[in-house]
């Protein structure tokens, strides 16, 4: 019984992200050729070994504001959504099979970034 009950909580938290998941890292390039140094390793990670959440990356947004008081009643345009990073952040990532990384974010607190 006992057994069945430790299977059903492995089975209910499998896809769970807690803090033992989560490791920290540095971005030491950003955003061409980026790459981390993730506490405790040796060498960093480059591009092919990183997976960043979208809204860590920069946004390109085409839109169409439609104006009434103008002339042209349609303009269109592209809006930009700048990436929240900076070399030097510390990030919050979790390893993945064939030692990826996912980049969930920036770590809160301390620095003020």
């Amino acid at each position: 019984m006992l057994n069945d009950a430790l299977n059903l909580l492995k089975e209910k938290t499998k896809g769970h992200i807690d803090a033992r998941d989560t490791e920290r890292a540095t971005l030491l390039s950003w955003p061409d050729n980026p790459k981390i140094q993730v506490e405790g390793d040796t060498e960093p990670y480059p591009a092919d070994k990183l997976v960043f959440a979208e809204y860590l990356q920069e946004r390109r947004i085409d839109a169409v504001f439609e104006v009434e008081q103008l002339e042209i009643p349609k303009l269109t345009g592209v809006l930009t959504i700048p990436s929240p990073l900076k070399v030097g952040d510390r990030l919050i990532v979790s390893r993945l099979t064939g030692q990826r990384y996912y980049v969930h974010g920036k770590e809160a607190g301390g620095g003020g970034r």
